[in-house]
């Protein structure tokens, strides 16, 4: 492993430390802007939050790339708490099995601290008809709360470990997505590029790409700025961890834009040319919806890069199974670091092309032997 892969684990294993649930991303969005400012990379917030880097070039005639991930992952949210016990409510889209089996999380402090509980089966007394009621659990807490509630939850997950060739995490969706993008910009602020380079890290995307919609709804990225939405999707048929990064055609709502996919198909075919062994997938990503789709309904160009994921929101069988487990998130070591690869090699390339040119032009020949020789 090189030095620019060991960076680039470093980065994931760094925003590991910094657990975050739906509308509680602070501790890792500082640490995003704090990496950011190390790297000499200009970067704002809007006023909703979402970070946006900048790399800018002199060029204007090329269109910019904006490389998207969120920064949160499913937790809960404690709505009251009455000594060692509470009640919380699920935000995005946890293990059944965390609804209704005992559970281990952690409850995260202002002050960076945690306490430890257990979750159990909420006995709803509110109106049946109240859907929201079925996301209530009670939790078990080892001590009282030092503060008044909500306060965010987080599965008891390693943040961060090795085994073998496989990364866990609690939340590889999305710092794999968070970390490949920064470890793709500091590569890319030592080079030269033909474009802009946007590196965009969301707020509340679990909860219904609240953070995307927004920043796109307000056209914080020029129009015309190719997105790439960056994610780690559940394994489907069709696709196997080891094998490459998954540039993504489409999710579970929409179908992404072929031009914008000539963007990472260049950057592929320029990197399998130039390192042995190079690996890359393609396919229709249907296990979930990204962010790419929030950026498509407000008319930019789209496009997607998963890295194919073990116990997709922690289910070791599936979300809805109430009889599953909880564990934690996993993806192989070779498609994270071949997918900072390609988004650095995004970072650097150009941005001419279109599905047709794959061809190149058809010979003259050929051209007049169908115009000579009508169907029999």
């Amino acid at each position: 492993m090189d030095k620019a892969d060991r960076r680039a684990l470093e980065i994931l294993e760094g925003l590991g430390r910094h657990p975050a649930t739906p509308f509680y991303e602070e501790g890792l969005a500082q640490y995003i802007i704090d990496s950011l400012a190390a790297m000499g990379v200009e970067h704002s917030r809007d006023r909703f939050g979402n970070i946006v880097a900048t790399l800018r070039t002199s060029n204007a005639d090329t269109p910019a790339v904006a490389l998207v991930a969120h920064m949160d992952h499913p937790g809960f949210e404690i709505v009251e708490a009455n000594g060692v016990h509470a009640t919380a409510r699920a935000v995005g889209g946890v293990p059944t099995a965390s609804l209704v089996k005992p559970t281990p999380v952690l409850v995260l402090l202002t002050d960076g601290d945690s306490i430890s509980a257990t979750t159990g089966r909420h006995d709803a007394t509110t109106d049946p008809s109240d859907r929201r009621a079925e996301r209530l659990v009670t939790l078990s807490l080892d001590r009282e709360l030092p503060t008044t509630p909500p306060l965010p939850i987080v599965f008891d997950l390693p943040d961060f470990e090795m085994d073998g060739d496989t990364i866990r995490m609690r939340a590889l969706d999305d710092l794999a997505g968070c970390a490949s993008i920064l470890a793709a910009l500091e590569r890319a602020s030592t080079e030269s590029h033909d474009a802009p380079i946007y590196g965009v890290f969301t707020r509340a995307e679990e909860g219904g790409l609240f953070g995307a919609r927004l920043l796109a709804e307000e056209g914080t990225l020029p129009s015309g700025t190719i997105v790439i939405s960056v994610e780690s999707s559940s394994v489907i048929p069709g696709v196997e961890q080891g094998k490459g990064p998954v540039i993504r055609t489409g999710d579970a709502m929409t179908t992404f834009d072929g031009d914008a996919e000539q963007v990472l198909s260049q950057a592929a075919r320029h990197l399998a040319a130039q390192e042995k062994g190079f690996r890359v997938q393609r396919q229709l990503m249907s296990g979930g919806v990204c962010e790419a789709t929030a950026f498509s309904a407000h008319g930019y160009p789209v496009t997607g890069l998963a890295f194919p994921l073990g116990n997709y929101h922690n289910a070791t069988t599936s979300i809805p199974d109430p009889d599953g487990g909880v564990g934690a998130e996993y993806i192989k070591l070779a498609d994270f670091l071949g997918g900072v690869d390609l988004l650095a090699e995004v970072a650097r390339g150009q941005r001419s092309g279109s599905p047709g040119d794959l061809f190149g032009p058809v010979s003259e020949d050929v051209r007049q032997r169908l115009e000579t020789s009508p169907p029999r």
